[in-house]
């Protein structure tokens, strides 16, 4: 049976000659692997772009419970990204947090609000005219919250430690090494407490920047399964200042 929908590009492997396995998220089947055939020939219907990493595209699909891998019948760009292929800021974030949900994000049913959050936060990045270097920081805060393990609580004098095992901000030392303790406890609170339209704002250096982000990829691999290493993390560090 055939099903439209909406779906997020999040990874390719070429499968033959001509074609590739693809894995997209969408809100009705959350993050499936299609079969396109043929995709690299001359003579495809569909157009290899199309397939780029978090390209945003409508579909026609099928959805088999038995099946391993899908088939697209019919698929198009939905929203085309005007600025994050040429700003050199952009696409580096945006290469960060492909790798990003494509760690975090398993095959799973469907969430719609996951996915609209992801879809919203891409458009977003791509239309941002204010200084995107905090982004990617903030997105992985406000993903988490959808992958269930959001921090808990909040900073204060009395609460100035965040427990990255047990994801929440607590009052004493805990039994081992995988805490936050001063201003990197205050700098999570703050991302945790402000808006995707004041985050470029917030008064943090190319240092504490990257020392929360490496923090927040521990709180990633703690919380998730064979999350590992993130790639692009240097890049992304070489690129923003």
């Amino acid at each position: 049976m055939l099903h439209k929908t909406s779906g997020i590009v999040l990874h390719t492997i070429k499968y033959s000659e001509t074609s590739l396995i693809v894995k997209i998220i969408s809100p009705d089947f959350g993050l499936k692997s299609y079969m396109v055939n043929g995709v690299r020939s001359k003579k495809s219907k569909f157009k290899a772009n199309i397939f780029q990493p978090l390209a945003l595209v409508d579909m026609v699909v099928s959805n088999s419970d038995k099946a391993g891998l899908q088939r697209i019948s019919e698929i198009n760009i939905s929203y085309s990204y005007t600025d994050i292929p040429y700003n050199i800021i952009k696409s580096s974030i945006a290469f960060f947090l492909n790798e990003v949900l494509y760690k975090a994000v398993k095959e799973q049913h469907s969430d719609e609000n996951l996915f609209e959050y992801i879809k919203n936060s891409l458009q977003l990045l791509d239309l941002k005219q204010d200084n995107c270097s905090n982004f990617h920081i903030f997105f992985m805060i406000q993903l988490s919250r959808y992958l269930g393990f959001f921090p808990q609580g909040k900073y204060s004098s009395d609460t100035s430690l965040f427990d990255l095992l047990e994801g929440r901000f607590i009052s004493s030392l805990p039994n081992h090494q995988l805490y936050l303790t001063g201003q990197y406890s205050i700098l999570l609170n703050d991302f945790i407490t402000a808006g995707a339209d004041t985050i470029h704002q917030m008064k943090i250096d190319k240092n504490q920047r990257k020392q929360l982000l490496e923090y927040l990829i521990k709180f990633y691999q703690l919380h998730i399964a064979s999350f590992g290493e993130i790639k692009s993390l240097e890049i992304l560090e070489q690129v923003i200042a």
